[in-house]
């Protein structure tokens, strides 16, 4: 399984421009910048990503699904304090409208990616699909940095 996703990878990797994160305008007027994933350990099983998408299309459009091979499962998630313990729920959409940005960062919404083919090391790359409602399938490169996200 390790040497599918790490084969699957490359192929990504090669096929896929390296600036895809960095404000590439997409179908439907949406753009996905900053695209990162802190680096993980050895044993660590699951990581998040975190983006920052605009729509400066004509209509919303909602991002509802997401896939990469750097993990078997990937999620949709929003973290929210409820009666002063930290959570994170399934989101099964996230809506960004017309002119509208959708910030996905740490202690909000982000993205989990379960079940990791392999750790995340810092310096590496890797592709994640998100699927909108409308604009369908965008592939996007994700940075791997330190803990504290890319170095501004």
């Amino acid at each position: 399984m390790k040497i599918l996703a790490s084969i699957l990878t490359l192929l990504f990797l090669y096929a896929a421009p390296a600036t895809a994160h960095d404000g590439t305008a997409h179908k439907h007027g949406l753009t996905i910048e900053g695209a990162w994933a802190p680096h993980t350990g050895k044993r660590t099983m699951s990581a998040a990503a975190y983006m920052v998408i605009k729509n400066q299309g004509d209509s919303a459009d909602a991002l509802i699904s997401i896939k990469s091979p750097a993990a078997e499962n990937s999620m949709l998630h929003e973290s929210k304090e409820v009666d002063g313990i930290m959570r994170m729920e399934h989101v099964h959409a996230l809506s960004i409208p017309s002119g509208g940005t959708a910030k996905l960062a740490p202690g909000g919404h982000h993205i989990m990616l379960m079940h990791l083919a392999e750790p995340l090391k810092r310096g590496e790359v890797f592709p994640l699909t998100l699927t909108f409602e409308k604009a369908g399938d965008v592939t996007i490169m994700v940075e791997i940095t330190g803990i504290g996200g890319p170095k501004k």
